[in-house]
C-alpha cells in the first residue's frame, strides 16, 4: 500500500502530466483500492487505473507509454533497498570462506550504492550478564568492521554497535547456548 501511496502522491505532485492525476501502482490490486474525494465519492480499484485530482472526472486507464513518461525518473530515483548479511565469525576471530564471501559481497553491495552507510550490529547469545554480553557483541562488530575497512570498504558513513543477546535470531531461554545468535548483522543502505 505504500508504493501505492507514493505513485498517487508523485502523479499529483510531479509536473511531469498535462494535467495531475492519481493512480494505483501496479501492484495495488488486492488491497481494496482508495476512495477519492471529502466523501469518498470516486473509487480506484485496479492497477494502472487514474483519476485527474481537479475536476469529477470518471476512473480510465492510463497507458503504458504515458506511465513510463510520468513516473520511469522518479521510481528510478528512489534509493536501492538495504542489503543484510548475516555472519557467524569463528571465535578464533579469523574469517572463514563462508565469512570471506560474505565480506566481497558486503563489499560489492556497498560499491554499488552512491553514498552507502554501512551497520555492523554485533550480536550474542543469552550466557553470561547482559553487561558482558553487549560488550561481547561490541568486540564482534568493531572486528568485522575492521576486516571491512582493511578490505577497502569505503563507506559515507559506518556505524558500529552492539545489540548484546537483545534481538535474537533464535529465541532461547535466558543462559542458553545458542551458536546462530552469536553473529554479526551488516546493513548496507
Amino acid at each position: 500500500m505504500t508504493k501505492t501511496l507514493a505513485l498517487l502522491m508523485m502523479a499529483a505532485l510531479g509536473g511531469c502530466a498535462q494535467h495531475s492525476y492519481v493512480m494505483l501502482a501496479d501492484d495495488a490490486n488486492g488491497n481494496g483500492g482508495v476512495m477519492l474525494g471529502d466523501e469518498g465519492q470516486r473509487l480506484l480499484e485496479t492497477s494502472g487505473e487514474a483519476m485527474a485530482i481537479a475536476g469529477s472526472g470518471q476512473p480510465y486507464v492510463v497507458s503504458d507509454m504515458r506511465r513510463k513518461t510520468d513516473f520511469d525518473r522518479a521510481l528510478a530515483a528512489q534509493p536501492a533497498l538495504p542489503e543484510r548479511f548475516i555472519l557467524h565469525p569463528a571465535s578464533s576471530g579469523e574469517p572463514d570462506s563462508a565469512t570471506e564471501q560474505l565480506l566481497d559481497g558486503i563489499l560489492l553491495a556497498a560499491r554499488h550504492r552512491n553514498y552507502p552507510v554501512v551497520t555492523v550490529i554485533g550480536h550474542t547469545d543469552t550466557l553470561g550478564h547482559r553487561a558482558a554480553n553487549e560488550q561481547v557483541g561490541l568486540r564482534r562488530a568493531q572486528a568485522i568492521a575492521e576486516l571491512l575497512r582493511a578490505r577497502g570498504l569505503e563507506a559515507m558513513e559506518l556505524h558500529v554497535e552492539s545489540h548484546g543477546e537483545r534481538n535474537l535470531l533464535v529465541a532461547t531461554p535466558d543462559a542458553t547456548a545458542e551458536p546462530r545468535n552469536r553473529r554479526v548483522e551488516v546493513l548496507v543502505r
